[in-house]
């Protein structure tokens, strides 16, 4: 069961002869009836110097509020009704709905209309998401697989017919199995060469980068994974198989490790260890779309930590934002000519089918040391499969979609300080460390329209958003 809600509107010609703007909001009414084949009551009307509305009630207590901008000569018609079931429906099907808009215009004698499928409200899981500047996105899930909510994220997977098993973190899509493209993409297949290199993954946890790794000719010599989400590891091993190619089913094989931790937390020890790396994939949260917050200084910290421990013509390889997050890019693109250290970067961009938007990939390489180094930030917590609370928050604040108290985090960051990984070659516990701070979205969707200044994806999109 659900409640629908169908939009419809209308252009005609302006006026101020209430005569004539009544009377065009009564037609309309009129022609819902005819549409319904049942009779509808008025139930009240409101009068400004702008618009006049009616609102009627009808069949299977169905109410319908027709408003119309009298002065611009817009109108506008919204029904809603409960739905049961298929056969409950009050218009079977988007024909209907369009027969009704043709109904009308020809009533009105208007110059034209536009009508939407019903919106389907009231669900315990919206099919809606958003792409990373916010233009709604309707999925069809055939059936929840994976719902678990961990200290860090929502996790979830979902199957549809579109793309495969789905997986979406805090309601934006971070990667299905039709995405092969974000995963070439992202390692810039068939244009770099990982023979015999040192190669760490940041976050990861769908196991995709850390298989296509493994898939090339010229194969690395050692790959780390850090990624702090065990019940990402774990669902997507289980129900995503084909994008991990099963490299998920050991937490350490010959050649590759993965470490379910703060990723954060072993960039400071690989740092204070004197390890170096030949690349370092980000493949963690989105770039948010505003400046400022925790996130920003999250990926901050990030970046700088990890070209530490790159050598001169090292690359850090990362994902960003939508094509269409400006902001997003630009800030990304300033924070990272702030650095203070010597760097070039490229970029790469591809259509990813779950993310139903093209997607922006950056391609750091470093070309010095660093000068000076910038204040230290404190410790964040992150991986593509755990998006952060902030970014959340300053994504919600501009359209849609946020996570732990400050109170929360502080308890965390003490428990984290208490131990701290003696060495990335140890084998890791099993168990989840927990970390100050957390979210992303590919997803995530993330989004864009923020202000100039320090620095989102992934709409995300995560899909997750991946929207990552």
């Amino acid at each position: 069961m659900s409640v629908e809600t169908i939009l419809l509107d209308f252009r005609v010609l302006g006026c101020t002869d209430s005569d004539i703007y009544i009377r065009d909001v009564a037609t309309v009414a009129t022609c819902v009836a005819e549409s319904l084949k049942q009779d509808c009551l008025e139930q009240g009307c409101i009068s400004s110097a702008f618009s006049y509305s009616s609102i009627y009630s009808g069949p299977k207590d169905c109410m319908f509020t027709i408003k119309h901008y009298f002065r611009e000569g817009l109108i506008t018609l919204s029904l809603e009704y409960f739905k049961i079931n298929a056969d409950d429906a009050l218009f079977p099907d988007y024909s209907s709905v369009e027969a009704l808009k043709v109904l009308i215009i020809k009533n009105l004698d208007a110059d034209g209309g536009n009508s939407l499928p019903a919106l389907k409200r009231c669900l315990p899981k919206t099919p809606y998401l958003t792409t990373s500047d916010k233009r709604i996105v309707e999925y069809k899930y055939e059936k929840l697989l994976f719902s678990e909510q961990t200290s860090w994220q929502l996790v979830e997977i979902y199957s549809t017919p579109d793309f495969g098993n789905m997986l979406v973190l805090d309601g934006y899509v971070n990667l299905a199995e039709s995405d092969t493209v974000y995963t070439h993409n992202l390692m810039c297949k068939g244009s770099i060469s990982y023979k015999e290199k040192d190669v760490l993954i940041l976050g990861g946890g769908d196991g995709a980068l850390l298989w296509e790794l493994f898939q090339e000719k010229e194969k690395p010599k050692f790959v780390t994974m850090v990624d702090i989400d065990e019940a990402v590891i774990r669902s997507c091993r289980e129900l995503m198989p084909s994008v991990s190619g099963g490299i998920m089913e050991k937490l350490e094989g010959e050649n590759y490790k993965i470490v379910i931790d703060d990723a954060f937390k072993w960039l400071k020890t690989y740092k204070s260890e004197g390890r170096m790396f030949d690349f370092v994939f980000g493949d963690l949260t989105d770039i948010p779309v505003h400046e400022g917050g925790g996130t920003w200084d999250f990926v901050r910290s990030i970046l700088f930590q990890a070209l530490s421990i790159l050598p001169i013509g090292g690359q850090y390889l990362t994902h960003c934002n939508g094509i269409h997050a400006k902001t997003s890019l630009h800030l990304f693109e300033e924070l990272l000519n702030s650095l203070g250290v010597p760097l070039e970067f490229k970029t790469t961009k591809a259509f990813v089918p779950s993310f139903m938007e093209t997607w922006v990939f950056y391609q750091v390489t470093k070309t010095g040391e660093a000068k000076a180094q910038p204040s230290e930030q404190k410790d964040s917590t992150e991986s593509k499969s755990e998006p952060s609370k902030e970014s959340k928050d300053n994504k919600d604040k501009d359209s849609k979609e946020s996570k732990e108290s400050p109170a929360t985090q502080d308890k965390k960051e003490k428990k984290d300080d208490k131990k701290e990984p003696k060495s990335p070659e140890k084998k890791e516990d099993k168990k989840e460390a927990k970390s100050p701070e957390k979210k992303g979205v590919k997803g995530a969707k993330e989004s864009v329209e923020g202000v100039k200044g320090s620095k989102e994806s992934l709409d995300g999109a995560g899909k997750k958003n991946k929207k990552k």
